[in-house]
């Protein structure tokens, strides 16, 4: 079971054209396609009348058809032609979402129609900031959407899963310790928001890479959780030399209980004028080779040890207070929805 009354993230903006895609999300097949007008349109991916997937077929202006019978469908989900039959009953039409386009993504409402409010999409006005220049990546995990969240909530992996290219060695035994750590973790409302800086500390290649820097630096990371799983995070790098700016957004999708769609936004301050490094395309490849050469293996793995070692808990520790912060939050949700609350919404962290 999925929370109901949100915003889920359905694609990226480029992803939807003329050509029907097809999304599970919360497991639910969608279609998802752009009338005449350029909106986005998103209906259940199913033909009512042999439940083939409606993906498979073609858009004709406003609307759909069928690929297997003929049968057409418009962006209400109202079945308007059925081949050599004058008429049309009204178990013949499907489901259609409510669907906003907004800070570059597609979004579509899971709940009661009349609840749906497109303020209630997530804030991301960096990516809208004309002195910014965002990027824009999608993975598919095979992994659970909250083993994807708990691993980018979980701020002290980057110190050894990413050593090489964001992390600071901070936390490694042995390694270069900053002269300060402050860490803290707060509640606002629906909202849960991390503070973490590291002073004077090593920089790692990347962000060295971006800020030409030569020396130490301070690092603060500053995050912000919302329902139903996006993570905001801010970050800072800073020394006599420079300072650069990162915003970036993770948008966790349920496709099925065990797989994710996975969103990505990064905004900067940095490398945003002509041709040299970093690029925008500099940028993508580095993010896309850290998330997937990393981070998804990683959570992958743990999904597939979930599953033999059944019953098995996490043991928390101090750096996992955010974590703990918000799967307690997620499971106050589940029952304010009458949802029996999943296993991997650990409450006892």
């Amino acid at each position: 079971m999925f929370l109901e009354d949100y915003w889920y993230c359905a694609a990226l903006t480029h992803e939807i054209g003329s050509k029907p895609l097809r999304r599970v999300i919360c497991d639910e097949p969608v279609v998802l396609y752009r009338n005449v007008r350029g909106g986005p349109v998103a209906l259940e991916d199913r033909c009512s009348h042999r439940q083939a997937p409606l993906s498979t077929g073609e858009v004709c202006g406003d609307e759909i058809q069928c690929i297997y019978h003929g049968f057409v469908f418009n962006q209400l989900g109202i079945c308007v032609h059925i081949p050599h039959q004058s008429t049309i009953p009204n178990r013949a039409n499907i489901k259609a979402y409510q669907v906003e386009e907004k800070w570059g993504f597609i979004w579509i409402w899971r709940g009661d129609a009349k609840k749906a409010n497109s303020d209630m999409i997530p804030d991301l006005p960096w990516t809208r900031d004309a002195k910014r220049s965002p990027v824009y990546v999608y993975f598919h995990v095979k992994a659970n959407h909250q083993l994807v969240a708990d691993n980018l909530l979980d701020i002290s992996h980057a110190d050894y899963l990413h050593s090489d290219t964001l992390g600071s060695k901070s936390g490694i035994k042995g390694g270069p310790q900053p002269d300060h750590v402050e860490f803290r973790t707060w509640q606002e409302e629906d909202k849960i928001h991390s503070f973490r800086k590291l002073t004077n500390v090593e920089v790692a290649s990347f962000p060295k890479k971006w800020g030409n820097f030569t020396c130490n630096v301070d690092r603060t990371n500053i995050q912000m959780w919302e329902a139903p799983n996006t993570i905001h995070v801010h970050l800072e790098f800073e020394n006599n030399e420079n300072k650069i700016l990162i915003n970036h957004d993770h948008i966790m999708t349920p496709e099925t209980e065990t797989t994710t769609h996975y969103f990505m936004d990064f905004t900067r301050n940095f490398g945003i004028d002509g041709d040299e490094y970093p690029t925008d395309e500099d940028i993508y490849q580095e993010q896309y080779s850290v998330i997937s050469g990393d981070d998804l293996p990683m959570v992958e793995a743990q999904q597939e040890n979930i599953s033999l070692y059944k019953g098995a808990v996490d043991v928390p520790v101090k750096a996992d207070k955010l974590i703990s912060s918000v799967h307690r939050h997620l499971a106050n949700m589940y029952l304010k929805q009458s949802i029996t609350i999943p296993s991997y919404v650990q409450i006892k962290r």
